[in-house]
């Protein structure tokens, strides 16, 4: 139909020329009582066949799709369309066309009939809300700026129409999806939206789009009817929680991590109460073997007895000092699991950065050597425990970027009353492209399950708190050089 459209609209060219131009139209004009009649030419009776050979199919066409409605509200105003579309035609090709062709004049009723059919539009607008002159342009141009997807279900289960997120989402166009069954389309079923899916909103599912990949959405359907309550169809609205789903995630696994420091809280504490006799049994043995020793020395002439002596002192030693090592790391997670009050409060970074160093070492030995270079810098206002959780994540990114027997470098120095911290690293470095969004929360470089893409979002709101200015240098396959500048301490009055 689309195809011959152009040839039909350029034969009624044809016969409006002849209409304005010739007398094959109307040959002459006949004074009627009531007015104005004609006299048909040559060309009317090709016109009016004309007219009816297209008129007719469309009528046909129209009121075909119309029967086929599902929806008790589209049935009843079956007959109501019949009738306002069929009878000003009928009135119009009777009174214009059939008895001024067989020489009969008549009061020309066209023009009172599409007069009549005027009225019962604007009557229907009125009674029945919607009316074929008033299609609503603006709503369709609204629903096509819309993210969600929005589309019209038949009671029969098909797609009426969509608009351009709902295309968006399927990745299919808009014209596809009409009249497309809603099980084609979205996966879904007539009764899954009937029924008491109706009455939910934001009902979570997952649709498949065009390319097969699952699509976490949540569905909100509602019953559209007329002003007579009558059902016309379901309006369904799918929103994609794609990015909803993934802060989900990222969220969860932050609870998670929280709840991990936590327990390491608890299990520091635990681990403390037997570290704390098993050092003064320690202690109390090093006193012990340092009386015998005395007391074998005048007895002690047998070299593997003084071998013996020495070794012992030496375990013992070792064990008070492994015990002492135990001790600090236990302090050092208590310490990070633990956010404190966040009490700001004068702080040596090279001290902190020591107790980060023990904290990280298990995660860098055997990634990275790990150089320090400290310089004499004066304190920093700021929340320790806050501070040790920005530099414990540079340090692990940095060991985390490296390959094997690579080298992370940590430094410190005083530059015109500010101090600098630098945690530099020979690793994979950061695209140019990514650079500008390390910083952004959830926005991640490693694989899927390996990072959570909120330390440095995290350190970054940290290190603003504090004034600080955190700036990043890298270079693919070079390494990346992070600096952050505390500024000039001042005190809590000021």
């Amino acid at each position: 139909m689309r195809r011959i459209l152009p040839f039909l609209y350029g034969v009624s060219a044809v016969f409006v020329a002849l209409q304005l131009f010739t007398s094959w139209m109307h040959s002459a004009a006949v004074p009627e009582p009531w007015g104005w009649g004609f006299v048909s030419g040559p060309a009317h009776v090709v016109y009016f066949a004309f007219t009816l050979s297209c008129a007719l199919p469309a009528i046909t066409m129209a009121m075909g799709s119309v029967r086929g409605a599902p929806s008790p509200a589209e049935r009843s105003q079956l007959r109501l369309i019949a009738c306002g579309m069929g009878a000003p035609l009928l009135i119009a090709s009777v009174t214009g066309g059939v008895l001024p062709i067989l020489g009969i004049q008549a009061p020309r009723m066209a023009a009172a009939s599409f007069a009549v059919l005027g009225i019962i539009i604007a009557w229907s607008y009125h009674r029945y809300g919607f009316s074929a002159l008033a299609p609503g342009s603006f709503s369709r141009e609204i629903l096509e700026i819309l993210p969600d997807g929005v589309a019209l279900i038949s009671l029969a289960g098909r797609v009426l129409s969509a608009n351009g997120g709902m295309a968006r989402l399927l990745g299919a166009s808009p014209d596809a999806l009409g009249g497309t069954p809603i099980e084609a389309a979205l996966g879904l079923r007539i009764a899954d939206l009937q029924g008491e899916a109706l009455e939910r909103r934001n009902v979570e599912c997952e649709l498949t789009d065009a390319s097969g990949e699952r699509v976490p959405v949540a569905l909100s359907t509602t019953l559209l009817r007329d002003k007579r309550e009558l059902p016309l169809g379901i309006v369904l609205v799918v929103r994609d929680l794609r990015e909803v789903v993934s802060l989900r995630n990222h969220l969860v696994t932050s609870g998670r991590l929280a709840a991990v420091g936590e327990l390491a809280a608890g299990i520091a504490h635990e681990i403390n109460n037997p570290m704390a006799f098993v050092r003064a049994n320690l202690s109390q043995l090093q006193r012990g073997w340092e009386e015998l020793a005395k007391r074998l020395a005048p007895a002690a002439a047998d070299e593997s007895l003084r071998e013996l002596i020495a070794e012992g002192e030496e375990l013992i030693q070792e064990s008070l000092e492994g015990v002492e090592r135990t001790a600090a790391i236990v302090q050092d997670i208590k310490g990070f699991a633990h956010a404190g009050s966040g009490s700001r409060e004068q702080v040596d970074l090279n001290d902190l950065l020591h107790k980060v160093l023990r904290v990280a070492r298990p995660q860098l030995r055997y990634r990275a050597r790990v150089l320090t270079r400290f310089g004499e810098i004066p304190p920093v206002l700021g929340a320790p425990q806050e501070l040790q959780q920005v530099f414990l994540n540079l340090l692990v990114n940095a060991g985390q970027a490296v390959e094997a027997d690579g080298t992370v470098t940590v430094s410190t120095r005083a530059v015109d009353g500010h101090v600098e911290v630098e945690v530099e690293d020979d690793g994979c470095g950061i695209a140019p492209e990514d650079q500008g969004r390390i910083f952004d929360p959830f926005f991640t470089t490693k694989p899927v399950g390996e990072g959570t893409g909120l330390g440095l979002a995290i350190s970054y709101q940290i290190l603003r708190n504090h004034d600080a200015d955190v700036s990043v240098d890298s270079e693919p396959g070079v390494g990346t050089t992070f600096t952050v500048r505390f500024p000039p301490l001042v005190s809590a009055d000021t």
